[in-house]
């Protein structure tokens, strides 16, 4: 183990839940740490927080985007231009139908019971 990974560990550590559910692969939240801090397991492999694997790149010393691929806030475009009302008018309109299908299919869902 080189130098200082003991420390390394020890930080990803404590930025976990400490649940030790097993879902990232690992046994115990102390095993996906080490594996992490060795370059075994991604920083993003916490299934129960994965927001926790911003913090754990930041100690890894790995760069990450500020957003997920693919993902961009809704008021700048992947050029960084903002888009024009009407555009926004109209994710507004998508985002509305994708929410109202999704609703709809749980209401179907929920009659079946």
């Amino acid at each position: 183990m080189a130098v200082g990974s003991k420390e390394k560990i020890r930080e990803i550590y404590e930025v976990l839940p400490k649940l030790n559910c097993g879902s990232c692969g690992y046994g115990t939240c102390g095993q996906f740490a080490r594996a992490v801090a060795e370059g075994r397991a991604s920083p993003f492999g916490c299934r129960q927080n994965p927001w926790s694997g911003y913090k754990i790149s930041e100690i890894v010393g790995m760069k990450v985007p500020a957003y997920a691929y693919g993902f961009q806030p809704a008021l700048l475009s992947p050029l960084g231009v903002r888009p024009s009302p009407q555009a926004l008018r109209e994710q507004v309109r998508t985002l509305s139908q994708n929410v109202d299908n999704i609703l709809g299919r749980l209401e179907k869902l929920k009659a079946r019971r």
